[in-house]
């Protein structure tokens, strides 16, 4: 904390940031596919480039609308073949795509859009996607702790999606390896007219890992203390003398245990990707990704009542109970992804961009798994599921930059199209109760029980949009529109157990289609100050019918927010601050005068503001400060008692800061960069009527990494990091889904890595 204090200190003096050596960080060589651009180009014109060979003249340079930058920061022309330094070096990206799907500079963006970059992954030695997460303003990410099965967040108080490379793969946000991206951006509030069908809340887009114009490679390995070990390398550069053709490979294998007993953390991991440069106008990147994750362990329910407070028996429930059979544990899941992106420059107001991914999913599930607890014993079910799902998905991008007078438009004409297809199978057996305070194992169960349904799910959409960001002077508007249509198919087939025959119904059919708006404004000041107002809407189609029929109507939501962003003259630092007000409206909940069916009378409303601090090498110090104050409540509910009240798992306030310091000059502590965080969580509810609390808890990291170069001249290409989670080994509960779900967080961990790059 007194690292914090310093920094914060020295950026309230105003002092300019110290030229000092950078650091190596975590971070690898420059990825960028051309010789940098001269400091003195106008920043707004950055986001006009589409192309990947020396820049043409542009026929009308755009106002010099945008705060001066710091002198050294990398470009934010993600439009290059490869990502440039900017949002992999140090903790602050000055631009993003998400928010406009094309590069566009922060402060011309009237959004909140927060970035994890692949330093501070690195510095905080990120597990998953979700613990890439934990340090963002307005991000939850303590729903559902203790597996690495699926990436849940939760985004100004609803569930955010995840996307790759701009497009939605995991329809149900499955882990993937935070290893091979480069950095994290977080989209807040809705994005349907951009994106299509989502979350009110936001979503969290992944920059997959590409191939760069230099030679590079990094090879490292880990150990943890529980039994963990891993390797992984990151190697690429260009393949041909003349830079046509360039190659990335990132891998990574891992075996170690579980903190819940019999459970272990496994992992096998490759993603290569090449990029040919056709011509000077045209460039094609193949991407590709396939991870194995052999042992998985599905979810623990714990009751309130032995979690939160003590059990009859004076005693809380351990967190390494299994609530499984450790003789029916064979839980995996297999993810291929392939893809590519293909950019053609046209001329110098239009280029044109194809995105498309393909995905494969296959899971097979044989646990017995926790069915309803009490306060001393868990009643269990043994199951056996499958799934297997495919997922297609293309975006075309037609961009324009011109000018019509004194208004400099930046143009995107969109279409895209998704198809999904899944297959279910589920069978259930019986299985023996478990004492949650003496788990007795090896007791009767129906081994590997027969699948008696199979479910089946096709979806089709298809989406059109435009958005046009218009430079008048120091303002920049954006407006957009989307129009969808939806299909969705969808039947169950049944076993017949006398016969062995599965039956055939017929297919249930349900279309849907929605348009959606976005607008806002940003004005920016010579100081840095930029302040901006937004609207945004949302749609999600819901599949089914009621009690009577009736088909459900689409969940949709809205978005106003006002907010600030600063970035320093001279400083790289950013300082950003919102308040949001956000309604969902037809969400589902139980009909009461028909149990078994819904009915959509249900609205949520989640206003708050959040306020976010970055730096990179202000004085050795790199920042990451968040708070977050959400209040959600329910507005319209047919649960009598429920107006009014704060939604489950969502906590009202949240803060975090995680801070590095890196030693200069010389003697023995050059090279050594010491840092920690502090997480805290406050109380959240556990029921509808919100009669019992998840209490607030308090997390502690720390990390420590030696750069051996600095010291020894022959060791330059090496250093060794250690990082501690949960340093206190605090025992707590995350997050609730009612009195009788309770699910523990994970206990401290330790791990220490030696790296080389070369």
């Amino acid at each position: 904390m007194g690292l914090a204090a310093g920094a914060v200190a020295a950026l309230m003096a105003g002092v300019p940031a110290e030229a000092q050596k950078a650091p190596r960080g975590p971070a690898l060589p420059p990825v960028v596919v051309q010789p940098a651009e001269p400091t003195a180009r106008p920043p707004a014109a950055q986001s006009t480039r589409t192309g990947n060979a020396p820049r043409r003249t542009v026929r009308r340079a755009p106002p010099a609308a945008i705060a001066t930058p710091v002198a050294a920061r990398p470009s934010v022309d993600s439009d290059n073949v490869s990502q440039t330094r900017d949002g992999v070096d140090g903790y602050v990206a000055h631009g993003t795509a998400a928010g406009a799907k094309v590069a566009t500079p922060l402060l011309q963006l009237p959004r909140s859009v927060s970035t994890i970059t692949r330093q501070e992954m690195a510095d905080r030695d990120v597990e998953s996607v979700r613990e890439a997460m934990q340090y963002t303003a307005g991000v939850g990410t303590y729903f559902r702790e203790g597996q690495f099965t699926r990436d849940y967040g939760y985004v100004r108080g609803f569930q955010g999606l995840q996307f790759v490379d701009g497009l939605r793969l995991n329809v149900n946000n499955y882990g993937l390896e935070p290893y091979g991206f480069e950095r994290v951006d977080v989209l807040k509030g809705p994005a349907a007219s951009l994106y299509g069908q989502g979350s009110p809340g936001g979503l969290w887009d992944l920059t997959s890992k590409r191939p760069t114009d230099h030679a590079f490679g990094e090879a490292l390995v880990r150990f943890g203390v529980r039994n963990t070990v891993e390797g992984a390398f990151d190697v690429g550069g260009p393949v041909t003398p003349d830079q046509s053709l360039l190659y990335r490979v990132v891998g990574l294998g891992k075996m170690g245990d579980g903190q819940i007993d019999f459970t272990s953390n496994q992992r096998a991991f490759i993603a290569p990707s090449f990029t040919w440069r056709i011509s000077e106008d045209t460039t094609l990147t193949i991407l590709a990704a396939y991870q194995y994750d052999p042992k998985l362990t599905v979810l623990q329910p714990l009751p309130y009542v032995g979690t939160i407070v003590p059990g009859a028996n004076g005693q809380f429930i351990s967190r390494s109970t299994f609530l499984g059979e450790p003789g029916y544990h064979d839980t995996s899941i297999k993810q291929a992804r392939v893809g590519y992106e293909f950019k053609h420059r046209l001329n110098d107001v239009f280029s044109f961009q194809q995105n498309f991914y393909y995905q494969n999913i296959d899971i097979d599930l044989k646990e017995v798994m926790s069915s309803a607890s009490s306060s001393t014993t868990t009643n269990r079910l043994a199951y056996h599921q499958t799934f297997k799902i495919d997922m297609y998905q293309i975006d075309n991008r037609l961009k324009a930059d011109f000018a019509m007078g004194p208004l400099w438009h930046h143009v995107v004409f969109g279409t895209d199209y998704s198809a999904v297809t899944a297959e279910q199978g589920t069978g259930t057996g019986a299985a023996t109760a478990l004492n949650l305070y003496t788990p007795v194992y090896g007791q009767p169960f129906v081994n590997s029980p027969t699948i008696t349904s199979l479910r089946y799910q096709d979806q089709r959409q298809a989406g059109a949009y435009v958005q046009d960001r218009v430079e008048f002077d120091r303002l920049n508007v954006l407006l957009g529109v989307r129009y969808d249509q939806l299909e969705q198919d969808q039947k169950t087939r049944a076993l017949n157990v006398a016969t062995g025959v599965f039956s055939n119904p017929a297919w249930t059919f349900q279309p849907d289609h929605g348009m959606t708006y976005n607008g806002g404004l940003i004005y920016n000041f010579e100081n840095g100050v930029a302040p901006y107002a937004s609207y945004s809407q949302t749609f999600t189609p819901t599949f089914g019918t009621d009690f009577f029929g009736r088909p459900f109507v689409p969940v949709t939501g809205d978005q106003k927010e006002f907010g600030i962003k600063y970035i320093p003259p001279g400083f790289d630092i950013l300082m950003s601050a919102a308040v949001f007000d956000i309604t969902q409206y037809n969400v589902q909940t139980r009909d009461l005068a028909h149990p078994g069916f819904s009915v959509q009378t249900s609205s949520v409303e989640s206003q708050g503001g959040e306020v976010e601090l970055k730096t990179t090498h202000l004085y050795g110090f790199n920042i990451s400060a968040a708070y977050t104050y959400l209040d959600a409540k329910v507005i319209a509910t047919n649960t009598p008692g429920g107006l009014g009240k704060r939604p489950v798992g969502i906590p009202m306030n949240a803060a975090s800061l995680w801070t590095t310091y890196r030693f200069g000059g010389g003697g023995w502590l050059a090279g050594l960069t010491l840092g920690g965080g502090v997480r805290w969580v406050g109380d959240q509810a556990v029921d509808a009527l919100n009669t019992l609390a998840v209490p607030s808890f308090t997390l502690y990291d720390l990390t420590a990494r030696y750069d051996l170069g600095e010291r020894f001249p022959t060791l330059e290409k090496w250093d060794v990091a250690l990082n501690v989670k949960n340093l206190l080994d605090t025992r707590y509960v995350g997050s609730c889904d009612d009195a009788l779900n309770c699910y523990y967080g994970p206990g401290r961990n330790i791990t220490g890595t030696l790296r080389a790059r070369w």
